[in-house]
């Protein structure tokens, strides 16, 4: 029975290997397994990444000025990331977790429950003809000779049929359980290809986002805010010349007399005064 012991507890174990790692991939609320389940991870980072691309702010409204581009980078990044682990949750589940669930409702393992309920049958046999020819056989002279003949051609069957059946059954197990170890290699594999690929992807979307951000140019962000501000200028600087202009025209208070203007009778007293010499000179002339 040890023999059939060691069989019966491989294909246990075969079974068992594959499904707790299919579980670990997969959540199963069936289990109390206290391992994240991969794929599940995967799904709730999904739903994280979707959720964080509806925050409000920063919009279009915000003014992000030469952060603008960069920062539809980084939302667009976000959102292929999203899509990137969304693929390779689905490949998780089609190219690895599947297989590994199938694995025990394949042909061979299906045989091999119908094999190995068979080598109990024939273990347990062996094992009951073995105890009876042993009682017999303590039992000495006083063995029925009949009895003895019957339990020793029972043993003997039983025994042959160990014989020849038992070492093919033990070949069947290791052919598929070479095939579950070269499966299980072969998915683990897959599932690492599938991890590095998008290890790639998300490193390829990673620089490209750094690129925009080394980009960015301090001296073009100050120079476009400052032309925001001074694109009025021109108007608010006329506006405000002719104000000075107003302010410079002088009062009533602090005009200046103009020169007095030349009289219209100087002229005619100037003669006057050459006339009126003239006449003293000539003597005789009176001058008012």
């Amino acid at each position: 029975m040890q023999a059939v012991n060691v069989l019966t507890d491989r294909v246990k174990r075969i079974n068992k290997i594959n499904t707790e790692i299919a579980d670990w991939l997969q959540d199963n609320p069936k289990l109390n397994n206290p391992i994240q389940e991969r794929r599940r991870v995967e799904d709730q980072y999904v739903q994280s990444l979707k959720k964080l691309l509806t925050f409000k702010v920063p919009n279009s409204q915000s003014e992000l000025g030469v952060f603008s581009g960069p920062w539809d980078k980084i939302l667009q990044s976000v959102d292929s990331t999203a899509h990137s682990h969304h693929v390779f949750s689905s490949q998780l589940e089609k190219d690895v977790e599947g297989p590994l669930r199938n694995f025990q409702s394949r042909k061979e393992m299906q045989n091999m429950q119908t094999i190995s309920a068979n080598l109990t049958a024939m273990a347990r046999d062996l094992e009951d003809a073995q105890k009876k020819a042993d009682a017999l056989s303590r039992k000495g002279p006083k063995t029925n000779a009949q009895k003895m003949a019957d339990a020793t051609a029972r043993l003997e069957s039983a025994t042959q049929q160990w014989d020849s059946q038992a070492p093919f059954i033990f070949e069947t197990l290791q052919a598929i359980d070479e095939q579950r170890v070269n499966q299980l290699r072969d998915l683990l594999t897959q599932y690492e290809t599938h991890e590095s690929d998008q290890a790639q992807r998300n490193q390829a979307r990673a620089a490209d986002t750094l690129a925009s951000m080394l980009e960015i140019s301090t001296e073009q962000e100050i120079g476009s805010f400052k032309e925001r501000v001074l694109s009025g200028k021109p108007r608010l600087e006329k506006r405000a010349t002719a104000s000075r202009q107003s302010s410079n025209v002088p009062t009533s208070q602090t005009l200046v007399p103009p020169p007095p203007a030349p009289s219209s009778i100087g002229p005619r007293d100037d003669d006057a005064s050459d006339h009126s010499g003239l006449a003293d000179g000539k003597g005789g002339m009176m001058t008012y």
